[in-house]
This record gives C-alpha cells, structure tokens and sequence, in this order.
C-alpha cells in the first residue's frame, strides 16, 4: 500500500517586489528624477507635497523670524539712547570710579602688546615722533562745548615735534612720555584735601605745597618714578610739563564724544626723560600714579597707575 504524499512545501519568507523603473540607468534615470511621467512627480514630490512643505517652512521661518525680532525689539528697549551714555556708571558699572592711566604715544604694530620704549641715541626715532603727532591732532581742534580746550603749548617742548625723540644738534634723546587718565562716564575728580596729603610722596607733597600757596590745587596730580633702585638712578630728575603736574579738574565730567561726534580734549602730563649716557642700554622700569581723594593704587590691575620701561641704546 502506498503511503499518501502531503502538499509540497511552500516557499520560505516573502517575494521581493521591485518597483517600477528600479533598472533605469544613466540619462533615463535623471530624466525620470526631472519629471515622472507616469506620477507627476517634480524632484521625486508630487505638486501637492510641494505645496505642503512649501506651506509649513513659509510659516515655520516667519515665526522664527519674528520670535528673534521680538528678542531683539525687547533687547533695545534697555538700551538707553546715545545721549544718555552708558546704562550703569559709576559705582554701579564694572569700571567704579577708579580710573586707570594711558601712555601715549602708542607703539608700533609689532610691539602693539607691550608699553616698552625703545629708541636709539643715533637712530632718528620718527616713527614715536610721527605717531604723537597723530595723537595730538585732537588737540589743534577746537573742543566742542561744554568741554574745555587743552592748551598743547602749555607742555613746553613737549608740545613741538620731534617731541623729544629725535636728537638735535647733539643733543642726547629726551623722549616726552604723555600721561593720561582713562575716560569714566560722569566722573569728575576730587581734589586732594589740603591737610591730608601726608600719604602722598615726599616731593609731590612739596610741589603741592607750592601749589597751594599759588592758589592753584584744583587738579589731579601725577608723579613718576623708577619702580627699583637702578632704575630711579638711571631716571634722574624728571621734568613735568605743565609744570603744575596736574590735570585740572575742570575738564571732567566725561560725557561722551566720540559716537556723538563731539570733541573731547583729554587733559595731559608730560614727563620729559634724560637719561645719562652711562645708563644708554639700560632697560628703565618707570611707574606713574594719579593722585586725588579716595584714589587707589592697585598694581595687579593697574588702577589709579600705569607702568612702562624706556630703553635707549646707543
């Protein structure tokens, strides 16, 4: 007897099913991806899908638009207007009240990050000259009211190109180094108390003395020295112009100038440097300080001074 035969096995998973047009190649292909004829789709979409994602980006990017105006619209609302300067002054702004020291003139553009002087005894130095002539061009413009005009010609020879960098008819280099206080907005200065001044140096607070008695103490004063032993022995006696030492206070406040377009004369100190020609190649560390009531010295983070090296070879 012969023993019956089940069905035939089927096939095991599913039959691959190759959509229309998987073959195409080359030109074909690309026509097809242009425009399909037998879809109507443009770019593999349909005009209808690409109505619908043109839609929804249309709205999507308008909303993101005017989400980052509002911020923005929101952002200038605190922005007080030019005029009114700075937001926070004063004792509420990072700055304070104690303002830091300028040098000037500025240095070279390899040097741009270091406030050392080198000059050369024979070599002509215009390049100082020529950049604390720009820096003075301020200067023979009229200030523009309410502020006061700084008279140059009260710096003496430090008014005159070759402002001191330049030796003239064997003259040895006297290089004119102009001091300046940092703008702070609205600040104005307070003199020094005229029977407070014990904490000041021994030869400011003789000068001030002299001052005093002249009836001229209205200012913030500025005294230099070499920061060690060396250095105050190569420095020697240093020359103020105006002889006064001081920047009067009748040029403060700072109340903007140079987005506004007005014309701020910062008042200036020069110092006028001779060096011995035994001290040409030193390398002279100098610091200058600003003193006035309540003023603080803080060497770390230059407030109230400024340090520099002068280095005069030969």
């Amino acid at each position: 007897q012969e023993m019956s035969m089940g069905p035939e096995p089927g096939n095991l998973g599913g039959t691959a099913i190759k959509p229309v047009g998987w073959d195409r190649t080359g030109l074909e292909a690309f026509k097809y991806f242009l425009y399909n004829p037998d879809t109507g789709e443009v770019l593999t979409r349909t005009p209808l899908s690409w109505v619908k994602i043109t839609v929804f980006y249309s709205v999507y990017y308008c909303c993101l638009a005017a989400f980052w105006i509002g911020c923005l619209q929101v952002f200038f609302l605190t922005l007080p207007e030019i005029q009114d300067g700075p937001k926070w002054t004063m004792y509420q702004s990072i700055i304070g009240t104690n303002p830091g020291m300028g040098v000037r003139p500025g240095n070279s553009d390899q040097r741009i990050d270091s406030q050392m002087f080198v000059l050369s005894q024979e070599g002509m130095n215009t390049d100082y000259a020529v950049r604390t002539e720009h820096f003075l061009e301020s200067y023979n413009r009229e200030a523009t009211y309410p502020y006061k005009n700084f008279d140059i010609s009260e710096l003496g020879p430090c008014g005159e190109y070759p402002y001191g960098f330049v030796a003239n008819y064997g003259e040895s280099v006297a290089p004119c180094i102009f001091l300046k206080l940092n703008k702070i907005w609205g600040w104005v200065p307070e003199p020094l108390d005229d029977y407070d001044t014990d904490w000041i140096p021994e030869d400011l607070q003789d000068h001030y003395n002299y001052m005093r008695d002249d009836g001229n103490t209205q200012n913030v004063w500025m005294h230099c020295e070499g920061r060690n032993a060396a250095d105050k022995e190569a420095l020697g006696d240093i020359e103020y112009f105006p002889r006064s030492r001081g920047l009067p206070v009748e040029f403060f406040p700072f109340m903007g100038a140079s987005v506004s377009g007005q014309n701020y004369h910062s008042p200036l100190v020069a110092i006028k440097i001779h060096p011995g020609r035994e001290f040409l190649g030193q390398l002279i560390h100098v610091e200058c300080r600003a003193y006035f009531r309540g003023v603080v010295h803080d060497t770390k983070n230059k407030m109230g001074l400024v340090q520099f090296e002068v280095l005069i070879n030969e």
